[in-house]
């Protein structure tokens, strides 16, 4: 059928961005832009970026809520055109339903598929040769011979035709496609020569170049009907100048090195002229060799990348990306020229785990954008301002492991400055590097040669007990660096007798636990791993796995770490479970609402603590409820890794709900216990309260040991402990699944066992871990309960009754975490509980008569309740 687009006058106008969803969102001025026109806006993506890009679309405070489609399309940078297919079938779409009146590409892997599009629709491109030339190195090579180095075009299949003993040394290898300067290094022998070939994808294709030493420029251009209305020159530092490598270490705009600016704005020029560019931005890399002559690296057809746009800006006043859109809409279109001199330096760093960046002598803190945050508005100052240091950027997270630099996303740090002169920016540049440094940790720490006990994460009680258990330093603890700066635990080992050693290092990092196995080495005399808080369940399992030590197993952990995938791996087993879906936004949790009877449960999929749990009725504000789910954070607990977002939204049911704690040992589930709760009865399902053991019929008893025995077989889960959450449904009295976690329980769980059983379920955990054999079942000798203490929201202005409650039948612990003054929140977490009681009894019931007793004698009395901590 032919593809005809309608000519219907209604159809919105529409603007199609192209390129990652990050490097749109980090220059959202072009958003500005379009959506200041009325324009709808539509980007085209890597898939990659679904989980991200979809619940920051929803965020009213976030550049993508300006998005109003997406197509998500699939490809890898090293194959040629292969996003092609993806962006041409989401563009037919499109045209469909808008006028689509520009496009423009946005960072450099859509831009041949740009150009195609904006040729069929007849709008502003840089043409199909300049936009296919400048995605191929070995086209660049082709079509501009005047000002390309001596090179061999190396095809997959012709690697093995590379006579490497007559290409002249040092040579530069670099794979045609890529970009950041990935994969292009420096070979100074034909052994070296016929290694990195050797080490490139079987589909990529190769450049073999002679070195041209010079330095390095690059220009960026605007062209509009094939005239050019602007173009400078920026100076660049590499790695190249002491290393194999060719990572950009500074851009400096306009050049400080202006003796070359006519020869490269003229070579530019003629370029420009060969590949026939028309309408757009390009970003030439070149060198002047050691005869005066203009080389060219490569060039692009698209705006710069690092913080080259920053950079322009801080120089002229003026945002580059508002011309980049005029052009492709066909407005009209001129840039002033600099009146400051701007650079962005990229500061080499130790190899090792990246633990903190300090700025000293300036007023000016580092902001941590991560690999996938966000950068700071930077403001431009007036042309006389004194000179000064605009911002401190750290491209990795905490704990991020550090190693030698061979691709610009592997960069840590980079500072902004201008000034009125050179000398003044250079002045400014030496004192910035003497105040900014970058901690690291070694790559390969040694621990004490005591340690027998490795702990995945930090928790206070557990070391207090292990206090008691364990020699003096036989303890080493693994935490995220972010954690222990938030917690702030760096002298851990003189607060705990049995701590030899306290090691920043990437503990959260889900997506990549090797990481951790290949920073942390084994200690001589360890004999088992605990994973101590739920964030480092992973983490924990890959460490034993790697160390051939007992544990869950690595694809165990990573089913118990997301509820989805917990979900989708019992979908076919005897284990009742809600009905359930992924949820990527508000109009996701909506429809499941409808179809389900105008009531649902939201909740994160991988979190802890009740946090960001959600139930929702039919009248409830599903957007609210999804900001607030998906806004819901533990920052003193949890390091921020990039794409770690996921939600759920569940079928509701009703029931009594209980836990069942069992230790496992070499896949055979041992010691059980079966807890019952109490849970808060609003939108915000936490805990109020547990007893154990739970009183239930022994059918029902029989029925939750054998789910979680074919839970347990079904993820393959190896040795350790489970803490699984069911509900009773009231309909049929079945327990359905909640939730399950790989790791010790909370909310005082533990304690209760100890209590109710005259056991050591630690004790017994250690047991499986250094695996002396199972933890054998057990049959509780009384009863023992926590309840929780839930003020009325406020700020506190008396606590009373505390001592009474210490004193009344069957109290074993207490504890108030508010006082006088302090500020109680609505409950929307287990967090924000103010305290607890913990009793025993002759039996479960008794103890919780005991306990809610207790609780009851505390008066914590608020007034001026404060605004509240999410919706209710």
């Amino acid at each position: 059928m032919e593809d005809k687009p309608p000519h219907s006058p209604k159809r919105p106008d529409a603007f199609v961005l192209t390129g990652s969803f990050l490097v749109v969102c980090r220059a959202p001025l072009y958003l500005t832009e379009l959506a200041r026109r009325g324009l709808k806006i539509l980007l085209i993506t890597p898939s990659s970026w679904r989980d991200e890009a979809l619940p920051a679309s929803a965020d009213p405070h976030h550049p993508a809520a300006a998005i109003d489609e997406f197509a998500f399309i699939d490809g890898d940078v090293g194959v040629e055109n292969s996003f092609l297919p993806g962006a041409v079938a989401a563009a037919r779409r499109w045209r469909e339903t808008y006028r689509i009146v520009g496009v423009c590409a946005v960072g450099e892997t859509q831009v041949e598929p740009t150009g195609l599009l904006a040729d069929a629709l007849g709008v502003p491109t840089p043409g199909l040769r300049a936009t296919r030339a400048c995605r191929s190195k070995y086209l660049q090579r082709w079509y501009l011979p005047e000002f390309s180095p001596s090179c061999l075009i190396v095809p997959a299949e012709g690697r093995g035709d590379v006579d490497a003993d007559a290409v002249r040394y040092p040579a530069v290898v670099k794979p045609a496609g890529r970009h950041s300067s990935s994969g292009v290094e420096t070979v100074r022998d034909p052994g070296e020569l016929r290694a990195r070939l050797g080490a490139f994808p079987p589909q990529e294709t190769v450049l073999v170049e002679d070195k041209v030493v010079g330095q390095e420029y690059s220009v960026e251009s605007l062209v509009q009907n094939g005239r050019t209305v602007f173009a400078s020159v920026t100076r660049k530092d590499t790695t190249d100048a002491h290393a194999l490598t060719f990572v950009e270490l500074s851009h400096t705009v306009p050049s400080d090195l202006p003796d070359h600016d006519a020869t490269l704005l003229d070579a530019n020029a003629r370029m420009l002229t060969a590949l026939d560019f028309q309408d757009g931005v390009s970003h030439a890399e070149w060198r002047i060799d050691t005869d005066g002559r203009p080389v060219l690296m490569e060039v692009a057809a698209r705006a710069p990348g690092d913080g080259l746009c920053v950079l322009y800006e801080l120089a002229t006043g003026a945002p580059l990306e508002s011309e980049i859109i005029r052009i492709a809409l066909g407005e009209p279109s001129a840039y002033p020229a600099p009146v400051r001199v701007a650079r962005q330096v990229y500061l080499e760093h130790s190899p090792g785990t990246l633990l903190d960046v300090t700025v000293r002598d300036f007023d000016v803190a580092p902001r941590w954008v991560g690999e996938g945050g966000l950068w700071p508005r930077i403001e431009p100052g007036a042309a006389d301002d004194a000179p000064a240091l605009r911002a401190v950027l750290v491209h990795q997270h905490r704990g991020a492991l550090l190693g030698e630099l061979r691709s610009s996303e592997e960069r840590a740090v980079s500072f902004f400055i201008d000034a009125p002169t050179v000398a003044e920016l250079d002045a400014l540049e030496a004192r910035v590097r003497a105040a900014v440094t970058v901690h690291t940790a070694p790559e390969r720490p040694e621990l004490p040669g005591t340690v027998t006990h490795v702990l995945v994460g930090y928790s206070p009680v557990m070391l207090a007990k292990l206090d008691t258990m364990l020699p003096a330093d036989s303890v080493a603890v693994l935490e995220e660096p972010a954690v222990i700066e938030a917690r702030d635990i760096a002298g851990l080992a003189d607060r705990h007798a049995c701590v030899a050693a306290l090691l920043p290092a990437p503990t959260q990092d889900e997506e990549r636990p090797e990481r951790l196995t290949g920073l942390v080495p084994r200690p001589p005399r360890v004999r088992v791993v605990v994973p101590v808080v739920e964030y480092a369940v992973v983490a924990a399992a890959a460490l034993a796995e790697e160390w051939g030590l007992p544990g869950a197993g690595t694809k165990a952990a990573l089913v118990l770490r997301d509820k989805g995938l917990l979900r989708a791996a019992l979908a076919d087993t005897s284990v009742a479970q809600p009905a359930w879906a992924v949820a990527e936004g508000p109009e996701d949790v909506a429809a499941f609402r409808t179809a389900h009877g105008g009531e649902a449960v939201l909740k994160p999929a991988n979190r802890q603590a009740s946090l960001g749990v959600r139930v929702l009725g039919a009248e409830d504000d599903v957007p609210a409820a999804w900001a607030h789910t998906t806004g819901a954070d533990e920052p003193t607990l949890r390091a921020r890794y990039a794409g770690t977002a996921r939600h759920l939204v569940e079928q509701r049911l009703r029931g009594p709900e209980v836990s069942v704690e069992a230790i496992v040992h070499q896949g055979v589930v041992g010691f059980t216990n079966i807890t019952a709760k109490t849970v808060q009865d609003s939108r915000h399902p936490v805990e109020t309260g547990h007893t154990v053991p739970a009183a239930l019929p022994a059918g029902t008893e029989d029925a939750l040991r054998r789910s979680l025995t074919v839970l347990a077989e079904t993820v393959g889960f190896r040795s350790g402990i489970l803490h699984s959450e069911w509900i009773l449904a009231e309909d049929d009295g079945r327990p359905h699944l909640v939730e399950c976690a790989g790791r010790m329980p909370g909310g005082g769980i533990t304690v209760l066992i100890d209590l109710a059983y005259d056991t050591d379920i630690l004790g017994e955990l250690l047991r499986v871990l250094e695996d002396r054999g199972p933890a054998e079942p057990l049959t509780a000798r009384r009863g023992a309960a926590v309840r929780f203490l839930l003020p009325a929201p406020g700020r506190v202005e008396a606590v009373t009754g505390v001592e009474r409650a210490r004193a009344a039948e069957g109290v074993r612990e207490l504890h108030v975490g508010v006082g006088p003054g302090a500020t109680v929140r609505p409950v929307t977490s287990s967090w924000e509980r103010a305290g607890l009681v913990i009793a025993t009894g002759p039996d479960g019931r008794a103890a919780a008569r005991n306990a809610e007793t207790a609780v009851a004698l505390i008066d914590v009395r608020t007034a001026e309740a404060p605004a509240a901590g999410g919706p209710r």
